[in-house]
């Protein structure tokens, strides 16, 4: 078995990230909708006011209707369906099938599955779109990155970045990958037109998902139970925040960051510019996959109740103070 040592800062980290239960308790709506077992992974439909969500335990993809708060269709993908990449420009879904190595490919109107491919040996793990391309870049879970040619998915080329590479996001112009590698604590900075390393960032323990809020990169950081805010233009870590137990996925609405933190049953929301956590969610659940609405609404998994959330929060009290 390897052992893990901390230094004492990584320490004093660990214990801040069990301290934020001051934070304010943030008023809710939440209602749940049924679905397959075990969802894993959400992305908005090309249909307004729907939802897609891939259920690991049944191999389907459910099309929610956010209006009508029932799922209105159901797509059979095969075994262990997890993460959903939306591909606005083709529109086309994009399943990763990550326990047997095969994409699934949703399209047409209304949408269907085209055909599932098998990628041999090719491991799977987080995917993104490049913007402005046909290039579907796939973490392989390993020490690289797969880029795709869509919507053939042929192999263009594999670039080497080091160990366990977790989720991908693009800047704007597509010139720029940031990759979370979650076996050396880091984020690295990629050319995406050149797939050269521009960069490698320091982040907290086992970095998990990454997204864009304007020019900060946020990233869960699952095993030191923080999240860190990085500067893209100056390529460097200008925060690191405690939250609660074990943050993982992560969405965004204006300048507001929700995590979703598995171990406490709860989403903590952040306030990215000035970078402080504002508040918390009780979600009652074991939160998972997290999309943020046009309207500020949430859409949650929750995995062990086999259902989706959707959380509307609610005007303060006029003390400030949640519920």
């Amino acid at each position: 078995m390897r052992k893990i040592l901390f230094s004492s800062a990584a320490l004093l980290v660990l214990l801040a990230g069990c301290a934020t239960d001051r934070t304010p308790t943030l008023p809710v709506e939440i209602q749940t909708i049924d679905v397959g077992r075990q969802p894993h992974s959400l992305s908005r439909s090309f249909v307004s006011d729907h939802v897609l969500v891939s259920c690991f335990g049944s191999g389907k993809i459910m099309d929610i209707s956010l209006s009508g708060q029932r799922v209105s269709k159901t797509y059979t993908v095969g075994k262990g369906p997890t993460q959903l990449v939306r591909e606005p420009k083709n529109q086309r879904i994009y399943v990763l099938h990550t326990l047997e190595s095969a994409l699934s490919i949703l399209a047409g109107k209304p949408l269907r599955v085209k055909r599932t491919l098998r990628t041999g040996s090719m491991n799977l793990a987080g995917a993104a779109i490049r913007p402005g391309t046909n290039q579907l870049w796939v973490c392989d879970g390993v020490s690289g990155v797969n880029i795709l040619v869509t919507p053939r998915i042929q192999l263009k080329k594999k670039i080497q970045l080091g160990r366990y590479p977790q989720n991908t996001v693009f800047t704007a112009d597509g010139k720029l990958a940031l990759i979370t590698l979650k076996g050396e604590n880091t984020v690295v900075m990629v050319d995406a037109g050149t797939g050269e390393k521009v960069t490698t960032i320091p982040v907290g323990i086992y970095p998990r998902d990454i997204i864009l809020v304007g020019n900060t990169a946020c990233v869960s950081n699952f095993g030191s139970h923080d999240v860190s805010l990085l500067d893209v233009g100056k390529r460097e870590e200008r925060a690191r925040i405690p939250v609660h137990k074990k943050p993982n996925r992560l969405a965004a609405h204006k300048n507001t960051l929700w995590v979703s933190c598995e171990k406490s049953y709860r989403i903590v929301a952040i306030d990215v510019a000035k970078a402080k956590v504002i508040g918390t969610v009780k979600t009652g659940f074991y939160p998972g996959a997290i999309q943020a609405l046009k309207d500020g609404s949430l859409i949650v998994a929750a995995p062990q109740k086999h259902k989706v959330a959707i959380i509307r929060p609610q005007p303060q009290s006029q003390s400030g103070k949640g519920q």
